[in-house]
C-alpha cells in the first residue's frame, strides 16, 4: 500500500515537471510592479505600469489583467506591449496571446474619480481564470 502511494506521488511530480518544462498545462504568471501610494489627484490621468510575466505552463490565451479599479477609478486605456487591449469591462482587460516564458509591459491609464484611500488588487488572468500572483496596496487619491 505504501509503495503504491509513493509511486503515485512520484508519477504525479514527474508529470507536473514535464508539463511545466514543456510549456504545457495551465499558465502561471506574475504581475510585477507597484501601485502608487500617493500623488494621485481626482480628475488627472495616471499611468500604472506593470510587467506581465508568463512564468510557467502554457500560453495565456488571452492574457488579461483583472482588478478592483471600478468604481473609484475610470480606466481610460489598457495596453499590452504598447498595443491597445480590450475595453476595461467586468473589472478586467485582455490583450492577445502571451507565450510561455514571455514578459510584456502592461500600462493601465486611470483617472481617479473620488478622493480617499483605496485598497487595490490587480491579478493576471488567462481568459477568465486567475493565472498567478498579482500586486496589491493602498492608494491615496487627493481632491
Amino acid at each position: 500500500m505504501i509503495l503504491f502511494i509513493v509511486v503515485a506521488v512520484f508519477s504525479d511530480v514527474i508529470t507536473s515537471l514535464k508539463q511545466v518544462s514543456s510549456g504545457e498545462g495551465p499558465p502561471q504568471a506574475q504581475l510585477n510592479g507597484k501601485l502608487p501610494t500617493s500623488g494621485l489627484q481626482v480628475g488627472h490621468k495616471n499611468a500604472l505600469t506593470f510587467a506581465l510575466d508568463d512564468t510557467a505552463g502554457g500560453a495565456m490565451d488571452p492574457a488579461c489583467v483583472a482588478g478592483n479599479l471600478s468604481p473609484e477609478f475610470q480606466v481610460v486605456r489598457v495596453t499590452f506591449l504598447g498595443t491597445a487591449g480590450g475595453k476595461w469591462q467586468d473589472n478586467r482587460s485582455c490583450g492577445g496571446i502571451l507565450e510561455a516564458n514571455a514578459v510584456v509591459p502592461v500600462v493601465i491609464t486611470v483617472i481617479p474619480l473620488h478622493p480617499g484611500t483605496y485598497s487595490l488588487r490587480l491579478v493576471p488572468q488567462a481568459g477568465r481564470k486567475k493565472a498567478g500572483s498579482g500586486t496589491s496596496g493602498e492608494v491615496t487619491v487627493h481632491g
